[in-house]
């Protein structure tokens, strides 16, 4: 039987008050969503669900992981990819013995912040990825998004931090989806001076690639005239440029070096239950290989130009030395540039 590609893709923009809007979250997962449509075939089936702001409540993503992602078998692929604001929350008394800092991370939905609502806080969603790993897929978590830092605005084309404000309420234990008999242990290794990268640790095996350190923002950026996730822009680059070759080493490498090189302060992160998972190609082959191509358009002041430079593997002109590149048709189909 054919594999299945499990994917849900988050992307909130539009948040209920008083949490301040963001403006490339959408714009990010439905590029990620055309990718996976357009990559994933062969002998890989791809069922996609995608929530973007009013559909993404809380309880709306709990539900799409149980009920999508939860349909992963071994074999499969399950991907959870979100684009939006991370937050803080006060962590109950009685889970300060988890939290030297006493303070869950937490990724925000849309009606987080609605009275009676609460963020997805780190406890929960560990709950909710080791209730898909429990069934053995190929599982893969991407954030795109902030758990720290000021959240003010960076200069330049920089734009807005992906952090709301720390949500200062007390959390009551019960509403949390995670009992306290089912929390792993306190890291013995672990104080508030070292805050934890990633906000998935001890939820099953698993790759998480985040957008940012614990103590760093995820920016916003603007290319081609439209808002994108920094980290989300450079990491569908290059799987665009790349494909069923790229491991997660390389993917993390080629993206992270993107991000550090134009956003200052913001160092993704990649982590893994298992090593060895890092070696394995980005979600188990099932994004294919295409040829390399970059695009061309007319700038009214530069001329003609590419979206690509020596960072892509274009060597900079040596002597009367050149680079040619043959020009395609905008709706030149895969197989054209083969």
């Amino acid at each position: 039987m054919p594999s299945t590609v499990y994917a849900l893709l988050v992307g909130i923009d539009q948040y209920q008050p008083p949490v301040r809007p963001l403006k490339g979250c959408v714009n990010d997962v439905r590029a990620f969503e055309s990718l996976l449509r357009e990559r994933v075939g062969g002998d890989r089936r791809l069922k996609l669900l995608t929530l973007t702001d009013a559909d993404a409540t809380r309880q709306r993503v709990i539900d799409a992981f149980r009920d999508h992602l939860g349909r992963a078998r071994h074999g499969d692929v399950a991907l959870f990819y979100y684009s939006g604001h991370g937050s803080q929350q006060p962590t109950p008394p009685a889970l300060w013995h988890l939290e030297p800092d006493r303070l869950d991370e937490t990724i925000v939905c849309h009606d987080s912040r609605a009275p009676g609502g609460w963020d997805l806080a780190d406890k929960e969603l560990a709950k909710l990825i080791a209730g898909v790993a429990a069934n053995e897929p190929h599982l893969v978590v991407i954030l795109d998004c902030c758990h720290s830092g000021s959240g003010t605005r960076a200069p330049g084309d920089v734009g807005e931090a992906r952090r709301a404000p720390t949500d200062t309420r007390q959390r009551p234990l019960h509403s949390y989806i995670v009992a306290p008999d089912e929390l792993p242990p306190p890291a013995a290794t672990r104080s508030a001076e070292q805050p934890r990268e990633s906000i998935t640790t001890g939820g099953g095996r698993h790759v998480v690639l985040s957008a940012c350190r614990a103590d760093e923002e995820a920016r916003e950026y603007t290319l081609g005239g439209q808002r994108r996730g920094a980290f989300s822009y450079f990491l569908a680059d290059t799987l665009q440029r790349g494909g069923a070759s790229l491991t997660y080493r390389d993917l993390f490498k080629r993206a992270s070096a993107l991000v550090r090189a134009n956003v200052s302060a913001q160092s993704p992160v990649i982590e893994s239950i298992d090593p060895a998972d890092l070696d394995q190609p980005f979600l188990g082959g099932a994004v294919a290989s295409r040829a390399p191509y970059f695009t061309a358009s007319f700038d009214p002041t530069h001329g003609w130009v590419i979206d690509g430079g020596r960072v892509h593997g274009l060597a900079d002109p040596a002597a009367d030395e050149t680079t040619i590149l043959a020009l395609y048709p905008l709706d030149a189909t895969h197989a054209d540039l083969l």
